[in-house]
């Protein structure tokens, strides 16, 4: 449940900020931090509110960087606001910690709502006390608990017009501030993204700040050693956050001078298929061996489970469970070199997480695939 950062090429293991449960190795699409000082500094204006440091409570990453939002008592509403260079037509989505002082009504959202699509601007007003959203809009909004008090806030919305400036607010809702020069909460971590969700955060001092894809290898010796071209299976469990984007692999093995022609591919939707469907792909020599569509009913953050087996004119596919689905004719790759995670030629996984794989380096029985599958 706490917050915590990761070097470059470091695995990210992630967990449930409430049960504290191990979701698996996170996987996230490339994102930017477009809020240069995540530390309410330089770029940030006070509106009815004063940013001070604080030692009364810890940020959701343990350390004494919250900041403590005290009202000024010259308006309604005690809060800050940061501006953002926005594109036209495009969706964006604001996140921040929030946690409550005095004041136990508090929000996020932006500045102009007329220049938001169809005025269908974002925001987002939370109880912190009780974690009950009480206001919201835009395309999606929601508050995640975390430990010791914090919510994280989420608000989406889709940028219309011109490319121009808006900004990201930080604000009270807890009645009228004016004349209330005493009345406080706490605040962390601001965010705002291009995408339709939100990812993981993205600490920001002075500039905009990109993560990049993640996408974990095995390559090598460390792949030659274990890798059997003739024959093997491949047990996957994951999940996968957002639901709209096809091709979403979770694991392929490939070629790596050849990636669109010589893989096997699991995950969401791969290859195509309707929304909730998973995918199992064999293709070698630029022809496709076999491909499978799993009807199996996704849903956002959710685990699905597949089993994949091949031999010559002997393969299987199987999702949570169910029968499988054959193919006794193809030939299969020899120039397949590596793994890649969360990743393939086509596209990539967009959030989500790969809580467990397994390879064996023989063709299991189709029941064995079903058993290693069921939920």
């Amino acid at each position: 449940g706490i917050v915590r950062y990761a070097s470059n090429n470091v695995p990210r293991f992630d967990h449930d900020p409430t049960t504290g449960e191990s979701l698996g190795l996170l996987i996230e699409e490339s994102r930017t931090n477009l809020v240069e000082y995540g530390d309410f500094t330089t770029g940030w204006i006070e509106f009815g509110g004063t940013a001070t440091s604080t030692t009364a409570t810890t940020a959701p990453d343990g350390t004494f960087t919250a900041k403590k939002i005290t009202s000024k008592g010259d308006v309604a509403t005690a809060g800050l606001y940061d501006s953002i260079n926005y594109q036209s037509n495009t969706t964006y989505t604001h996140t921040m910690w929030l946690k409550a002082g005095t004041i136990t009504i508090a929000g996020i959202t932006v500045n102009s709502g007329g220049k938001w699509a169809s005025s269908n601007y974002p925001y987002i007003t939370v109880n912190l006390s009780t974690g009950a959203v009480t206001a919201s809009g835009g395309v999606s909004a929601k508050a995640t608990a975390y430990p010791n008090g914090w919510y994280r806030l989420e608000a989406t919305g889709t940028f219309a017009g011109n490319t121009t400036t808006d900004a990201i607010w930080v604000h009270s809702q807890s009645g009228d501030m004016s004349g209330n020069n005493t009345s406080y909460y706490y605040v962390w971590g601001p965010q705002a993204e291009q995408g339709a969700f939100a990812t993981s955060y993205i600490p920001t001092n002075g500039s905009t700040v990109t993560r990049a894809q993640d996408t974990p290898l095995i390559t090598g010796t460390n792949f030659t050693d274990f890798y059997n071209q003739s024959e093997g299976t491949l047990v996957l469990s994951a999940d996968i956050g957002y639901l709209a984007t096809s091709n979403q692999a979770a694991v392929v093995f490939e070629d790596t001078s050849s990636q669109s022609t010589d893989l096997i591919a699991l995950g969401y939707r791969v290859g195509g298929g309707a929304s909730g469907g998973l995918g199992g792909w064999y293709q070698g020599n630029s022809t496709a061996v076999t491909y499978k569509h799993h009807n199996a009913g996704v849903t956002a953050n959710s685990e699905f489970r597949q089993a994949f087996a091949y031999k010559t004119d002997d393969l299987s596919s199987v999702a949570n469970g169910t029968s499988p689905l054959t193919d006794n004719s193809g030939i299969l790759s020899t120039s397949i070199d590596r793994v890649r995670f969360g990743e393939y030629y086509a596209d990539g996984m967009t959030s989500g997480h790969i809580r467990q794989f397994k390879y064996y380096n023989k063709r299991l029985p189709d029941a064995q695939l079903q058993g290693l599958t069921q939920q």
